[in-house]
């Protein structure tokens, strides 16, 4: 019981992390049939960023207890931030009338997909920190 209390924390973000690639793949799919999904990021589009990146925080919650996992974590995490934070800024600049265009794709009960992806890579860094601490408190 113990051992499960410990690993909470790491199944929740393996849990939250694999929903953000699965977000992300969904959305990378469907721009690279229909185009013009997700805005670019230079020649890139950003859901196919956001993919990598969760995909990368997958892999450092299944390899945690390996020395490259921080490494893989914030390699993904980096970029998923920057452009929430970015989208989230830009969709508060459209709300108040200083952006023409919507940036982000609209999610859930039409909220901009990029302040779920904001609010769930905040979470992931909280529960990538909660878990380094469970494992070596062990």
């Amino acid at each position: 019981m113990k051992t499960l209390l410990n690993n909470l924390p790491r199944i929740a973000l393996l849990i939250l992390a694999a929903l953000g690639t699965l977000a992300g793949a969904g959305l990378s799919l469907e721009h690279l049939q229909y185009g013009e999904v997700c805005p670019m990021a230079g020649p890139i589009p950003a859901c196919i960023i956001v993919f990598i990146g969760y995909l990368l925080i997958v892999s450092s919650t299944i390899l945690l207890t390996h020395s490259t996992a921080r490494k893989l974590f914030y390699i993904g995490w980096t970029p998923v931030f920057l452009l929430a934070l970015l989208g989230v800024t830009l969709e508060l600049g459209h709300a108040l009338g200083f952006v023409q265009d919507h940036i982000c794709p609209p999610g859930a009960y039409n909220i901009p997909q990029c302040v779920f992806s904001l609010a769930m890579v905040l979470t992931c860094l909280g529960l990538f920190k909660l878990s380094l601490r469970k494992i070596s408190a062990t």
